[in-house]
């Protein structure tokens, strides 16, 4: 007979009520969605995506760069930052 085990792990509130919900929609219980993740990594040998750390779009890596550099425009306050050049 087969035994089962436990797996508890801790997650942030907002985190594990977004991951319940998007298993509610999928008609799962946060349990069986965990537990075909966990099978899937079995079955894979490993996690069955890519993971990589999000990157900037192009608009956004300039506008860093910017900043990075001292070249960047600041502001006391909205309106001075609404008046600022573009």
């Amino acid at each position: 007979m087969k035994t089962k085990e436990t797996l508890s792990t801790r997650i942030d509130a907002a985190t594990k009520q977004e991951f319940t919900n998007v298993c509610e929609s999928l008609g799962l219980s946060t349990s069986q969605a965990l537990n075909i993740f966990v099978t899937a990594v079995v079955n894979y040998g490993g996690i069955p995506f890519e993971l990589k750390a999000r990157q900037p779009n192009k608009q956004t890596a300039a506008a860093i760069a910017e900043l990075e550099s001292g070249q960047g425009n600041t502001a006391i306050n909205l309106e001075e930052l609404s008046d600022a050049p573009t």
